[in-house]
């Protein structure tokens, strides 16, 4: 190969890795908040909160993917508004919490899956096409670029670059997706059977 092939290869490497670089570096950055977690509504706002990433003692690292996993049981459950009667949900919403209100927190998520005991999966998403799921913003105060699609460490996810708000007796910020149509007709899922899984992989973006 001579010289000016070599000088061309550098370069297109070059700025391939600068484009690869941008990417990561393009993500805005915020505080490490204390927590995720899942939850679960009905259509009449009943709802059960899952066990946060700290509860279940989940690898939490800053600036690198992590995953969040837990079996949707009685045990499992940090807030239950529903009298332990886990049917008819069909919202399930990603929560985050900080230890004081008005901090910017930048949540990357990616490949949220919710099983049923016999192992269908009933919800996905991994937002790869570039689409938000129709998401939607229930606590937290959005900034413009909230709920677009990124490219962070090598993978797709949606952004949830919020500031956090005190609600409820927490400081915090929630994102919500309405699931598919539940079988026969019912108003929502029975999740009451202790054999429902949910995972989501999610980014912290930190200074």
């Amino acid at each position: 190969m001579n010289k000016g092939k070599i000088i061309g290869l550098i370069a297109v490497l070059v700025v391939a890795g600068a484009a690869l670089y941008g990417a990561d570096t393009a993500i805005p950055k915020g505080v490490q908040p204390l927590m995720v977690q899942g939850a679960f509504y009905t259509p009449s706002w009943s709802c059960i909160y899952l066990k946060g990433s700290d509860e279940l003692k989940l690898k939490y690292k800053p600036n690198a993917w992590n995953t969040y996993s837990i079996k949707v049981t009685k045990d499992a459950t940090t807030y239950d508004g529903t009298n332990g009667n886990f049917s008819n949900m069909n919202v399930f919403r990603i929560k985050s919490n900080t230890d004081k209100p008005s901090k910017d927190v930048v949540l990357v998520i990616d490949n949220v899956k919710i099983v049923d005991g016999k192992g269908k999966t009933v919800y996905f998403l991994d937002f790869e096409d570039g689409k938000s799921g129709d998401v939607s913003k229930t606590q937290g105060r959005p900034a413009a670029d909230n709920g677009t699609v990124v490219e962070v460490g090598g993978k797709k996810g949606l952004m949830l670059h919020m500031k956090s708000e005190n609600m409820y007796g927490y400081n915090g910020l929630e994102a919500q997706w309405t699931l598919p149509a539940a079988p026969d007709g019912a108003a929502g899922y029975d999740l009451n059977g202790g054999d429902w899984t949910v995972t989501y992989d999610y980014y912290i973006s930190v200074e």
